[in-house]
This record gives structure tokens, sequence and C-alpha cells, in this order.
């Protein structure tokens, strides 16, 4: 195939999405003409602030929140600061001489996962709930739920298998049997991909994320329920100026927040529409991997019951074709597409999301993430399988 033959299919978008040109131009007005400090007490600083403060007002709303109170939303420089802000500023708070349990799910984001580990390292329990088939086991999160429980972390959407947990349930489960604990989840792939409101997550914090949903890169935000800001049951990480309620300190990035603001504004009045469109595509690529010519290549899909994922994300083992030899190939036909989160494409390590919901490590290493936006076709992925096919056929007869 010749270079103008090429056409670009980017199925990588659970790493980053492309920017929209609203939230670009979002983003250039306030780099370029309104680029004071909003925390500057003249007109240029409060117009900044009001760009901050509406972008809040729009992402509070699409958490199905119309007023929201002062430290209910608080902006940070990515999702993975965000979460680090929801497990060790809720940590931090509780803490305590013999330190207490932290539950999380055992294929969370690094952000999570990482955190967790360095709390470990400090004196805090942590336990890893199994989420084989992408199903949370309720029988040990039960278990689990002991008195000494600060904090349970669940994610909405996995990263990697598109899995759907049931947050909700395992939220109310958590308060039930221990009344205290602060719960979290990282919602981050879930957002404007899975419909849900702070109500019904039932979390006391959510993390999401702008590149997610055709935002820029750069700024995330954690939402926290009223009854934490007033019982104090979370306090910050950064320190120094005070900015964000005294919970994230730090100039504000106004362009990416605006950014942030003008996606979110996009994605909640089309979500209906680009849901659809997304599950129809992630359908399509399902029925054609699911056919004989993919089948007795020795493909695998690595998905949950279709109506228990998300509709962007599609996971599927290769025939002892590492990930990153076929990722090279499809690179090089103009197809992107990833081998797991982005931020542990560097790691050496096998997938944990991956061998949590059940894969070997050797199926695990040879598995591909495929995740869409709205505007991807059936078309794309014509291209995309017809490739893979081509690269399986190739890369196994080198094998």
């Amino acid at each position: 195939m010749s270079d103008i033959e090429k056409k670009t299919v980017y199925f990588d978008n659970s790493a980053t999405t492309p920017v929209s040109k609203k939230a670009a131009a979002a983003m250039l007005n306030a780099a370029k003409t309104v680029y004071g400090n909003p925390s500057s007490l003249h007109d240029m600083g409060l117009a900044g602030e009001h760009i901050v403060n509406d972008a809040r007002a729009v992402i509070l709303s699409s958490l199905g929140v119309s007023r929201g109170t002062a430290g209910q939303l608080i902006f940070c420089g990515s999702g993975t600061e965000a979460n680090n802000l929801a497990v060790r500023g809720t940590v931090t708070a509780k803490k305590r001489s013999k330190g207490g349990k932290i539950i999380i799910s055992a294929g969370e984001h690094a952000s999570v996962e990482e955190t967790v580990s360095a709390l470990e390292s400090e004196g805090y329990q942590a336990v890893r709930i199994p989420t084989v088939g992408g199903v949370l086991d309720f029988e040990t999160l039960e278990k689990e739920l002991t008195p000494d429980t600060i904090l349970v972390s669940i994610m909405l959407v996995n990263n990697e298998t598109g899995a759907v947990y049931d947050v909700k349930r395992a939220f109310d489960m958590a308060k039930r049997m221990c009344p205290s604990v602060t719960t979290h989840c990282d919602a981050v792939q879930g957002y404007m991909k899975v419909p849900f409101t702070a109500k019904s997550l039932g979390a006391d914090l959510i993390t999401l994320s702008a590149h997610k949903i055709h935002g820029s890169k750069g700024t995330g935000v954690l939402y926290i329920d009223p009854a934490v800001i007033r019982a104090k049951k979370i306090v910050p990480i950064i320190f120094g100026g005070g900015q964000e309620f005294g919970l994230r300190s730090g100039t504000y990035n106004v362009p990416g927040i605006a950014a942030f603001g003008a996606a979110a504004e996009e994605g909640i009045n089309s979500i209906s529409d680009n849901i659809a469109k997304m599950k129809s595509v992630r359908d399509y690529l399902v029925k054609r991997l699911s056919d004989n010519e993919f089948q007795s290549k020795g493909v695998k899909l690595n998905c949950a019951p279709l109506d228990k994922c998300a509709p962007h994300i599609l996971n599927i083992t290769l025939p002892q074709i590492k990930s990153e030899t076929m990722l090279h190939f499809l690179s090089n036909q103009g197809i992107y597409v990833s081998s797991g989160s982005a931020c542990s494409s560097h790691k050496k390590s096998v997938s944990r999301a991956l061998t949590a919901f059940g894969l070997n490590e050797k199926d695990a290493d040879c598995s591909l993430r495929i995740s869409l936006c709205p505007e991807n076709t059936s078309e794309e992925a014509d291209i995309f399988m017809n490739a893979l096919l081509s690269g399986i056929n190739s890369l196994a007869s080198i094998r």
C-alpha cells in the first residue's frame, strides 16, 4: 500500500482523544485573550476566574449537580493526580497509629494501584478484589469490609477490557457495613461513555479527565461529596498558594480548564448519540472478529457480556503474536491501537488488568486494545480488520 493510499485509523481513544474544534477554540481564546492569572484581583484575573468557574459549573452539571458547594469540584493536573488526591488525601485525613485497610479492585489503573502500593509500604493494609471475567467478586468484598476499612476505591470502567463494574452495589455494601468509610470511583474511562450522575454512582469521590472526552491533556478533576468536605475527610497532597479551596495549590491551567468545560458541554449534549455510534462500531468489530476468518486463526475476544461492557473498548488476544510486534505492523499501515494502558506502555511487566480478568501471562502479552470515539466508522473497522488479518498471516509465517 502506498503512502497516498493509506488512511489513518485511530483506534486508541482510551489513551487519548483528539481535541474537538470547540475545545480547541476555547483553549486558544483562554491562552491568547484571557491570559490573566485567576488568582489575581484585577479585571484580567477576574476574567480568567470566570472561565474556571463556568467550566466548573458545566462539569458539575454533567454529574447531575445543579449548584455546587465550595470545594465540590477540584481541578487537578491530570486524572492521575486526582486519583492520588482521592486515595492519599483520604488516607492521610484518616491517619491512625495502626494504619487501616484500603480496598481496591485487582485491575485498577496504575495511578490508584501504585499509590496504594506505596501506602502499603507505609503500614496500611491493601486488599484487591478479584475481577475475573470483568465481574467484581462481591463475596470477597463483603468478607473484606471490616471495621478498619477506611477507603474503597473501584473504577467504573476498566481501561483495558472495557468491563463496567457494579460500583453502586459495591459502594452501598461498603457504606452499610462500614458507615465511616470513604468511597472513590475512578470514572475516567466511563465519563461520557456510560451515563451516570454523582448520585447514581454512590461514590464520595469521583475522578474525571479532560483528554478522554476530546478536551486537552493536563487537566483532571476530583468531585468531592459535600459531606466529605464538611467532615474534613480529605486533605491536600500538594501545598502552596492555597488554590482550589486549599485542596490543590498551583496556578490554574486556564486554557486546559476552558477546553475541559467546552468538551464536557459538547459531550453531555450528544451523549446518547455518541454512545450509539461507538456501540455500533464496537458491535460490528465483535461480529467480524467472531467470524471464522478470525476464529480459525485463533483470535480471542476478551470481554464480559457486551451488555456489561462500555461501548468504546474491545480487547483481543492474538495467536501467539506479541502485541508489540503487531502494533508496529499496524502502525506501518497507519492504524493505531494499543497493547493496554498508555500510562504503563513502557513497563515490561504483563498487564495486571488482563491477568485479573483471567488471562494467563502469555495471552496477556499477546493482546491488543481497540478503543473508539464517536467519529470512528465501520469503514475504519474494515480497514483495521483487513490489516489485522494480513498481519496475523505475515507474522505467523515468520514465527
